[in-house]
């Protein structure tokens, strides 16, 4: 059984009290749209420090990105090794400029800056190997800073146990759920700071295995889905800190 919050302003309340143990979470530095997406589509279900380091290398082996256009699979695999999958991502990203290019005539996003969301989340995600995460991450964390929230493995999970997002559900149903329950108000630094808040959360106290529900500052209302064993439990609201 799926346990909902009370109220969709739940979420800026589960975030006060993330916040409260994890601090502000703001942006320093935003990449422009076609390097996030890179970087989004090399990192997948990869440690962000692998992920990182493998950008990074990637990077100063094509600093053009349109390079990669011409590159062999055979050249790009070791630079982005040992990422999770390196010989499909190295297969992939070529075609993936290569359409960009092909759709657009350059290699340009800017233009998803004035698309309405779900239109620019759908031409994204139809792209070759861009999937919910890639697409929403190149949105927010980009200079587009479009309000949407990029719903990885930790936010999936803990979006899960808190039941806000179905159990069993996939990473496009559990991003499109928590979407409808984020205030309308919200801006990008807003999603931006929810998702390393709960991406914070999940490594840490709401893990994969054993998590730490005892340090949790979300255990008072949160029904604990799929802990131990199902738990059907009333509809609950969270206070924020001091309320």
């Amino acid at each position: 059984m799926q346990i909902r919050l009370a109220l969709p302003s739940d979420l800026a309340a589960v975030r006060d009290r993330l916040r409260a143990v994890f601090g502000p979470q703001r942006t320093e530095h935003r990449m422009d749209p076609v390097s996030q997406l890179i970087k989004a589509v090399v990192g997948s279900r990869t440690y962000d420090e692998v992920a990182w380091a493998a950008f990074i290398r990637l990077r100063a082996a094509f600093p053009n990105w349109a390079t990669l256009t011409l590159a062999d699979p055979a050249q790009i695999e070791p630079v982005i090794d040992p990422v999770t999958h390196a010989a499909d991502k190295a297969r992939r990203l070529p075609i993936l400029i290569r359409v960009i290019i092909l759709k657009r005539g350059e290699l340009d996003l800017d233009f998803l800056k004035d698309e309405p969301l779900d239109e620019a989340m759908e031409w994204l995600t139809r792209l070759p190997g861009v999937g919910v995460k890639a697409a929403a991450a190149s949105l927010n964390f980009s200079t587009l800073a479009r309000p949407v929230l990029t719903v990885d493995t930790h936010v999936h999970r803990v979006g899960e146990r808190l039941g806000l997002a179905a159990r069993g559900g996939d990473q496009k149903q559990a991003y499109q759920t928590l979407m409808e329950q984020t205030p309308t108000d919200w801006d990008a630094e807003r999603f931006f700071e929810l998702h390393w808040l709960l991406k914070a959360h999940g490594q840490s106290i709401c893990t994969h295995f054993d998590p730490a529900c005892g340090l949790c500052a979300l255990r008072d209302a949160c029904p604990r889905v799929g802990v131990g064993r199902d738990q059907e439990g009333e509809v609950v609201a969270f206070r924020t800190p001091g309320g």
